[in-house]
């Protein structure tokens, strides 16, 4: 008689498995309510189980870092659910008892360390008869150590979750419903010669060689904490990278897994599991939501709406009004007729020329208005620094930068309120707010005070600011300059301090590589398009001095364009970063450039411009920017490198430099509608090792105003002479400042992972980058959050 077929002792299990949970759905949903059974984490990041996924998707912004040890792997994880139907992973791995090369002088005892991308698309959310189901690549890009796909299926029932999946590669290793393949080899015939040095794209072996089913439930007990998971594992571990490069014996005594988990509240999980029926894996996550996040804000009261009359008032009225939030006090219209009915008559009858007369309007509104006043509550209440304010007949300009509220609607009701409270209603029928970036004018706001009346009176539900504004290009401020901020040396020079950290995970001379210090910088301003800057930065600690990258054992030639880091940071605690002359102007409404030359960054001097082509709210830009470089030389803080040909005594091994080059890109930059809240782009041209390419840049912002961006830098240079990693990769977090302050500010912290540090595909670091100088445009990095 034929055997039955392994296939059909799976399914087997799996009903089995089923059968006996049951009992526990005939519990009454009235004896008791179980708590929500959120997702939680697997081993490898991602929603799943332990070793296996699942079919789930976390709520939309969902960010979870993790962390799994057992004897063989350690796990670093991070996870984004970017949009309701996609979630993306990011882990690095380190592998016990292997190390990184064979070679001590390049990597010394580092671990061997994997690094990997993984993605999960929903195909059918859950519905009372379908499971929510997903398809997913385990290992994107990676070197294959754990690269697999997978498709799953997870249908909830009361307190228990149940998924089924087929696994293909590594995650169905097993080879369950392919045996005959199975008892050829432990691949399946799946072609594993390719990943070579890793981040190569190896979509010719996805879903293929080894098939297994796999499956599991999680189950939410009465207690909102405790969760117990039991899954059928569908890996053998017979082709795991400990056990065919090092030996190492990763027998499986069981093919299912249980694990309990511990949530704390709704910001971490403690997770302990027994695997292939010999292992405990330990784990613990943190995790927080992106769309969520709030911050409690002390921000200076608004002012109260309450215009200035139509009449001068006399330097006793204004002595005798209450104070108000406005610069000047304001007082009744009505009481202010009443009491002044005699003199009124008497200007009348005399036919004196009207204090309303457009002639004498800004002298009569300059006298009995501090305007100095003026412009200090428009920077501490509504956050424009440095405001220029100029009076005509019937309107009032200000120009200054806008530094406080990401929310503009905000910044321009304070503005107008403190306007309207220092000039008559009937005399002054427009605000206008021309804000700038860099002294340079980027957007103008017309705000129409009878309308605006209306709004700050709630004549009207959901009255709001936007209903009395028009945004347009700027244009020539008119009328009277009645204050100016900068007028002292002083004011035109600036000073900030600021922490800066720098960091890179997975190389081969460590895991973890940093350099942590403090930056301070400083420009004065000739004119709003002349300035004069520059930065100096004090290195506290650093661990490059384990860097040693200066060629690498797999041969590549390339110029140490970005792997002379150690030299720059560890051998310099105290180096200059920048020190550069900029003229910043606009060509036309749409049009701005910039020039600028000196040392434009840690490693690099030269020259160069950008143009920028920006339309008003509009969803595409366009710029180009070209530049001529050398690099500079570690050793001399105002020096260059004289000879391309280098050598390091410290490891005995010559290298090149760059001596002079061209490098620039022409990029697109494209904020879709039909893809709300993403922000795309495309860069080509020239980078500092003079090889030619692409890097593709998609970011997505949160409602709370996090950006999570994923960027790729492909050029000619073939994945040998590039070295390890194939191309350049990268991912970033940029977190407002005004989510960890009570105080709100346009201020973003910038957290990158650069995977491996290498030549290829490097782009210059300018000071400025006019995208960013004219964002008030078309709003990306100053987006108004949105709370939920």
């Amino acid at each position: 008689m034929k055997k039955p077929s392994h296939s059909i002792h799976t399914l087997g299990r799996l009903s089995a498995l089923s059968l006996a949970l049951l009992p526990l759905l005939h519990a009454s949903a009235d004896e008791f309510a179980y708590p929500t059974l959120l997702p939680s984490q697997s081993d490898f990041g991602g929603v799943g189980l332990m070793q296996m996924p699942t079919g789930r998707m976390t709520a939309e912004g969902e960010f979870n870092f993790s962390t799994t040890y057992n004897d063989e792997y350690q796990h670093y994880t991070a996870s984004v659910q970017l949009f309701p139907w996609f979630e993306t992973t990011v882990r690095y791995t380190l592998v016990h008892d292997l190390l990184y090369s064979d070679d001590p002088s390049f990597s010394g005892n580092t671990k061997y360390t994997d690094k990997g991308i993984d993605f999960k698309f929903r195909l059918l959310e859950e519905s009372n008869w379908l499971p929510e189901t997903s398809i997913g690549v385990r290992d994107f890009g990676g070197t294959g150590l754990f690269d697999g796909e997978f498709i799953a299926a997870t249908k909830r029932v009361g307190p228990l979750d149940f998924t089924l999946g087929i696994g293909w590669g590594y995650i169905g290793n097993s080879g369950n419903l392919t045996s005959d393949k199975k008892d050829l080899n432990y691949n399946c015939d799946r072609d594993t010669s390719v990943g070579g040095k890793g981040g190569e794209v190896d979509y010719q072996r996805w879903f293929k060689g080894c098939a297994a089913l796999f499956g599991g439930v999680e189950y939410q007990t009465p207690w909102d904490p405790l969760r117990v998971k039991v899954e059928y594992d569908a890996n053998d571990y017979e082709s795991d990278f400990p056990v065919v490069r090092g030996g190492i014996d990763m027998t499986q005594d069981s093919k299912f897994n249980y694990g309990l988990l511990y949530r704390f509240g709704n910001w971490g999980d403690l997770h302990l599991s027994y695997e292939r029926g010999n292992t405990w894996t330990l784990g613990f996550s943190l995790q927080t939501n992106f769309n969520t996040l709030t911050q409690i804000k002390r921000d200076p009261a608004a002012a109260k709406y309450k215009p200035l009359p139509a009449a001068p008032m006399t330097q006793v009225q204004l002595a005798q009004t209450e104070d108000t939030p406005s610069s000047v006090a304001s007082v009744d219209t009505a009481s202010y007729l009443e009491s002044n009915t005699d003199s009124i008559q008497a200007d009348t009858a005399l036919n004196v020329e009207s204090t309303v007369n457009t002639a004498s309007l800004s002298t009569a509104a300059t006298e009995t208005t501090d305007w100095n006043k003026v412009a200090q509550d428009l920077q501490h209440i509504a956050g424009y620094n440095n405001a220029k304010i100029y009076l005509a007949a019937d309107r009032i300009t200000v120009v200054g930068e806008q530094t406080k509220f990401r929310d503009r609607s905000e910044a321009h009701h304070r503005a107008a309120t403190i306007l309207a409270n220092n000039s008559a209603l009937s005399q002054i029928k427009e605000y206008r707010l021309i804000e700038t970036h860099y002294s340079q004018p980027i957007t103008e706001t017309r705000i129409d005070a009878e309308k605006f009346a209306k709004v700050a009176n709630f004549a009207y539900l959901n009255a709001k600011v936007s209903d009395a504004s028009q945004v347009s290009v700027p244009s020539a401020p008119q009328g009277t300059l009645v204050t100016q901020t900068n007028t002292d040396w002083l004011d035109k020079l600036g000073f900030d301090v600021s922490p800066t950290m720098v960091q890179s995970f997975g190389g081969s001379e460590g895991f973890y590589m940093f350099n942590i210090g403090v930056t301070g910088s400083a420009n004065y301003k000739f004119t709003d398009n002349f300035e004069f800057g520059g930065s100096l930065y004090l290195n506290l600690y650093d661990n490059y001095d384990k860097f040693l990258y200066d060629v690498p054992p797999d041969g590549t030639d390339l110029k140490r364009v970005r792997t002379l880091i150690r030299q720059y940071v560890h051998d310099n605690p105290v180096r200059m970063n920048n020190l550069q002359l900029t003229w910043m102007d606009n060509l036309s409404d749409n049009v701005s450039y910039q020039a600028y030359g000196g040392y434009l960054e840690m490693m690099y001097g030269g020259v160069g411009t950008e143009f920028m082509y920006r339309p008003l709210n509009s969803q595409w830009a366009f710029g180009i920017d070209v530049n001529y470089v050398k690099q500079r030389d570690p050793d001399n803080m105002f020096g260059f490198f004289k000879d391309e040909h280098q050598f390091d005594p410290l490891i005995g091994r010559a290298y090149r430099v760059q001596t002079g080059a061209m490098t620039g890109h022409a990029t697109v930059y494209y904020q879709p509608e039909w893809f709300p809240n993403t922000l795309l782009r495309v860069s080509a041209g020239q980078y500092l090792t003079e090889d030619k390419g692409v890097t593709v840049d998609l970011s997505k912002q949160f409602d709370s105003g996090v950006i999570v961006g994923a960027f790729a830098t492909k050029t000619n240079l073939s994945a040998d002479e590039y070295g390890e990693g194939s191309f350049t990769k990268g991912f970033y977090i940029s977190v407002p400042f005004d989510l960890m302050t009570i105080k709100s500010t346009h201020s973003r912290a910038f957290l990158s992972w650069i995977p491996l540090t290498r030549d290829g595909g490097q782009m210059l670091g300018r000071k400025y980058n006019l995208f960013d100088v004219t964002d008030a445009r078309a709003p990306w990095y100053t987006k108004q959050s949105t709370e939920k």
